[in-house]
């Protein structure tokens, strides 16, 4: 995923990356060097072209932040660590993400249909904010990356899982209420009896679902 978030880092369609501050020319030094087979193409010298250079540390810079994005990170630990607004960093989400699916279309017109699924999970993961183990829980609606990380550290960790579950035990966790539980559960496929859901709904308020405090943490606005 380096590599390619790199490679994708490079094209002007990400321009303008974040500049990287004084204070984290020798880390980006240090990582680059560490990383060096990993780039797809050739990476410019320090002293013989420091304008290219610049350049380059400005990709791995937004490599970086995209790499902390899909791992998960939060879009304040984002902005304390890296010192990109929420507002570039959308822009950067949202740019790679259509950049990832159009390297996937050429994938696909050029016969690579080994390459389609591996882009297809990084696509998602970066749309999505994700590690991969989140990937299926987050194309439900309703879960983005905070509401699919709680379904899967409270034992959700498949839809097979979410099918099998109660709406109680749905709504034990926080910010699902009945309504979202209900909606969660159909969608896995799940059956849900009218003695099942009225008691979900004199078990919790609804007012749980609209605790949301940034909105891509939980449902993708699409």
């Amino acid at each position: 995923d380096f590599s390619l978030l790199h490679l994708i880092s490079k094209t002007p369609d990400i321009a303008p990356r974040p500049r990287p501050r004084g204070s984290e020319l020798d880390k980006l030094g240090v990582l680059a060097a560490s990383h060096s087979d990993e780039f797809m193409g050739e990476v410019a010298n320090q002293f013989e072209d420091p304008i290219a250079y610049d350049e380059f540390l400005s990709e791995l810079k937004a490599t970086l932040v995209l790499t902390d994005w899909v791992n998960e990170f939060t879009e304040d630990q984002i902005l304390e660590t890296r010192k990109v607004e929420p507002g570039d960093l959308l822009r950067l989400v949202q740019g790679t993400e259509w950049l990832v699916f159009a390297a996937q279309e050429l994938g696909r017109l050029f016969g690579h249909k080994d390459l389609l699924a591996p882009m297809e999970m990084l696509r998602v993961r970066v749309a999505k904010g994700v590690k991969q183990e989140l990937v299926k829980l987050v194309g439900l609606e309703g879960v983005g990356r905070v509401r699919a990380r709680m379904l899967y550290n409270s034992g959700l960790k498949s839809i097979d899982d979410i099918k099998e579950k109660s709406l109680t035990e749905l709504t034990s966790i926080p910010t699902i209420g009945p309504s979202l539980a209900k909606r969660i559960k159909e969608q896995a496929g799940g059956l849900i009896k009218a003695d099942e859901w009225e008691k979900a709904k004199s078990t919790k308020s609804t007012d749980a679902e609209q605790q949301q405090v940034v909105l891509t943490d939980y449902e993708d606005t699409e």
